[in-house]
């Protein structure tokens, strides 16, 4: 990894504004938001550079998308999609009053991806897939491109980035433990048991 990815996804970290995203009005967490920890480490396995075209699976807060959006600067396009129309509709509100104009906020499966906008330099998911990749996210990733995403088995939990080879097979780059709500054709809202 050279410094300039280190420093380019450090200094997105620093220059933007968390709270903007991942609080309400009120000042209440937004439960779409992941821990900084891991979304530091998520964007370093992802090894994004500016210019690159991303597909983000779970826009969520928005706060990642922003991230992303910043890391691929002007020349570069993230495409976000989520299942939750209502999380979908407050990032885009967000990130165009933040003025943002290379992102694109879409509602959908992510786990058909998204073909309109592909391929992909890079795909990052927030959200876990079953046991391996879902096909559609590999075929709409480039050759050499890399993707990052979390999985889960029945007893197990991890976070995984592939390098797509010339034969279009996903190689295993690097996994860390951690875990993250199963992707869902529907919205998904484990917290909402917990009261």
């Amino acid at each position: 990894m050279s410094n300039s990815k280190v420093d380019i996804i450090a200094a997105s970290l620093f220059n933007i504004n968390k709270d903007y995203y991942t609080r309400y009005e009120n000042g209440s967490q937004v439960h779409q938001t992941s821990a900084p920890e891991i979304i530091e480490r998520m964007l370093r396995m992802l090894h994004p550079d500016p210019g690159d075209f991303i597909l983000e699976i779970g826009t969520g807060s928005g706060y990642t998308t922003d991230l992303l959006s910043n890391i691929v600067e002007e020349n570069g396009v993230i495409t976000s999609i989520d299942i939750d129309a209502n999380m979908v509709e407050r990032a885009n509100q967000l990130l165009q009053k933040d003025g943002y104009t290379n992102v694109r906020v879409l509602l959908g499966d992510g786990r058909i991806g998204q073909p309109n906008g592909s391929p992909y330099n890079r795909i990052i998911a927030w959200a876990s897939a079953e046991y391996e990749v879902l096909l559609p996210l590999v075929e709409q990733l480039t050759s050499n491109g890399i993707l990052v995403c979390p999985l889960r088995s029945k007893d197990s939990s991890w976070i995984a980035s592939f390098k797509k080879n010339e034969a279009g097979n996903l190689e295993e780059i690097e996994r860390i433990s951690g875990g993250f709500i199963p992707m869902t054709g529907v919205p998904f809202y484990p917290w909402l048991d917990e009261r």
